[in-house]
C-alpha cells in the first residue's frame, strides 16, 4: 500500500512537472504572438518626396534632439524688415540698428537677413536705385548715413552673419506711380520707357487676364523682361564699374549671403505684353510650366552671377510655405501652382543654396489657432527637407505667439526633423513680447555656428 502510495505520489509530481512544462511553453508562444503583433503594428517614420499626386507625406514623430555639447551647427536667422525699423521717425537711426544687434546677440542669432530692397528702392548707398522713401519721407533723398554698411560693422563686430534681403518683383506700393525725377531714376519709369504702355498700362508690369495691372498690394514687374532681370543682377565682366543691383551690393558691401524674397507671380498673372509675346513665340511648354521657368531662369541668373562675384556667398530665398497641397488641406494656395515658384526645382537642380519655407501666420491671435498648427509645420518642413539634395533647408518660424512655446517647439522640430537650422519672422514680434530672454536661456542658451556651404 505504501509502495502504490509512493507511485501514486510519483506520478501526480511528474503529472505537475509536465503541466508546468506545458504552461511554460504556452506561455512562451503567446508572448511571442503578443510581441509579432505589436512588432506588425509599429513602424517608424518614413520622410520621402512625394509624388505628384495627392499623397501626403508622413509626419515624424518629434524626437529630443541630441544633447548639445559646447556649441552647435544651426544657422538661427532673424529677418528684419523695413517696418522692424522705420514705423516711427526716432527709429530710423544707427541707435535703433544698435538696439536690433544687441538684443539679436543676447538672444543667441548668427544670422541677420537685413531687408535692403522693398519696391525698387535702395536702403543703403544704391548706385542703381534711389534711397527709399521711409527713411526721410523723400524718395531719393540721401538720409545721411548708410543702414546697410551700420548694419553690417556692428553685427560682424559680434560675430553675426548679414544676409542682404530683397523683394524681386515688387516695383511700387499699390497702384500709383512713385515720384519720377530721382537719381538714380526709379526702376517704374526704366520699365515704362523700355516696354513702352498700352492704354497708359506699363506693358512690363504683372497684368491680370482682363487686362488690368495687378496692384492689389504691388505692382510687380514680369518675371518675361529680361530688361529687368539685366538690372537686377547682370554682371559685365568686359566693363569696369556697377551694371545692377546684385553687383552694386557685392562690391561694394562685406556681406555673407543675399537673400531673395518676392520671387513668384502675383496670383493670376501675368497676362501682360511683354509675356504673352514671348509665350507666343514659342511652342514646347504650357504656359503654367513657361512661367515656371521664368522664375527658376531668374534664380539661376543669380546663383551664376554669384559665383562670378563671391563664391563665399549663400543664395537663399523665402519661399511660399505649401509647395503643393498633398493634404488636402483647405487652402487654395500653393507655391507650385498658385505663384509659379518651383521652389524644390531651385534646390533639387542645385541653383540655390537654401530655401525659407514661410511656415506662419500673417497676423497672431490669442489663443493661437491659426492654420499654420505645430502638426501642418511639421508637415510641411519634412516635406521640403526630403528633397533638399543636400542643400539646405531653413524654415520660417513666426515670432508673435502669444506663448513662447510655440516657438520652442517648432525649433525643436526643425532639429529633429534635420534641418540646417531655421529663421524668425520678425524682429518686431520678438521684441513686443520681449521672447529675447527665453531664446537665450532655452533653444539658444548653447551657442551656435553657421553651416559652412561647401559645394561652391
Amino acid at each position: 500500500m505504501a509502495d502504490r502510495k509512493e507511485d501514486l505520489k510519483t506520478s501526480q509530481s511528474r503529472q505537475a512537472l509536465l503541466l508546468v512544462v506545458v504552461l511554460l511553453l504556452l506561455s512562451s508562444a503567446l508572448v511571442k504572438f503578443a510581441f509579432s503583433q505589436e512588432q506588425s503594428n509599429t513602424f517608424l517614420p518614413i520622410v520621402f518626396k512625394p509624388e505628384p499626386t495627392p499623397t501626403p507625406t508622413p509626419t515624424p514623430t518629434p524626437t529630443p534632439p541630441p544633447t548639445p555639447g559646447p556649441s552647435m551647427v544651426e544657422f538661427r536667422g532673424l529677418w528684419v524688415t523695413r517696418f522692424d525699423w522705420t514705423l516711427a521717425s526716432h527709429d530710423k537711426s544707427p541707435a535703433k540698428i544698435d538696439e536690433i544687434i544687441n538684443n539679436a546677440a543676447y538672444a543667441g542669432f548668427n544670422a541677420i537677413l537685413f531687408q535692403v530692397r522693398g519696391t525698387a528702392d535702395a536702403y543703403y548707398n544704391s548706385k542703381i536705385e534711389p534711397w527709399a522713401d521711409r527713411l526721410t519721407g523723400t524718395l531719393g533723398q540721401n538720409p545721411g548715413w548708410d543702414p546697410l554698411a551700420y548694419m553690417i560693422s556692428q553685427a560682424h563686430a559680434k560675430n553675426i552673419q548679414v544676409h542682404a534681403y530683397l523683394n524681386i518683383y515688387p516695383v511700387w506700393t499699390g497702384c500709383g506711380a512713385p515720384p519720377d525725377g530721382t537719381t538714380p531714376r526709379h526702376l517704374y519709369y526704366l520699365v515704362r520707357d523700355y516696354h513702352g504702355t498700352t492704354n497708359g498700362k506699363l506693358n512690363g508690369l504683372q497684368w491680370y487676364s482682363n487686362g488690368q495691372v495687378a496692384c492689389s498690394s504691388y505692382q510687380r514687374t514680369t518675371p518675361a523682361s529680361i530688361f529687368v532681370d539685366d538690372h537686377l543682377l547682370k554682371v559685365d565682366d568686359q566693363t569696369p564699374g556697377v551694371d545692377s543691383v546684385l553687383d552694386d551690393l557685392v562690391t561694394n558691401y562685406d556681406l555673407d549671403g543675399i537673400h531673395l524674397d518676392h520671387i513668384r507671380y502675383e496670383s493670376g498673372t501675368s497676362y501682360d505684353p511683354v509675356s504673352d509675346y514671348y509665350f507666343n513665340g514659342q511652342n514646347t511648354y504650357t504656359r503654367d510650366d513657361w512661367q515656371r521657368r521664368q522664375v527658376n531662369g531668374t534664380v539661376s541668373k543669380f546663383y551664376d552671377q554669384i559665383q562670378k562675384l563671391d563664391k563665399s556667398l549663400w543664395l537663399s530665398a523665402a519661399v511660399w510655405p505649401i509647395y503643393k497641397n498633398y493634404w488636402g488641406w483647405p487652402t487654395s494656395y500653393a507655391g507650385y501652382s498658385t505663384y509659379y515658384q518651383d521652389s524644390k526645382e531651385w534646390i533639387g537642380q542645385g541653383y540655390i543654396d537654401s530655401i525659407f519655407p514661410m511656415i506662419y501666420p500673417a497676423t497672431f491671435n490669442c489663443p493661437d489657432n491659426s492654420f499654420w498648427t505645430q502638426s501642418r509645420w511639421q508637415t510641411l518642413v519634412a516635406d521640403f527637407n526630403s528633397g533638399r539634395a543636400g542643400r539646405f533647408v531653413i524654415p520660417g518660424i513666426g515670432t508673435g505667439y502669444c506663448s513662447f512655446d510655440e516657438i520652442a517647439t517648432r525649433i525643436n522640430m526643425a532639429r529633429a526633423i534635420g534641418t540646417a537650422g531655421h529663421a524668425l519672422f520678425s524682429y518686431s514680434g520678438l521684441l513686443s513680447h520681449n521672447y529675447f530672454d527665453d531664446l537665450a536661456n532655452g533653444p539658444y542658451a548653447v551657442p551656435a555656428t553657421v553651416p559652412d556651404i561647401t559645394w561652391h
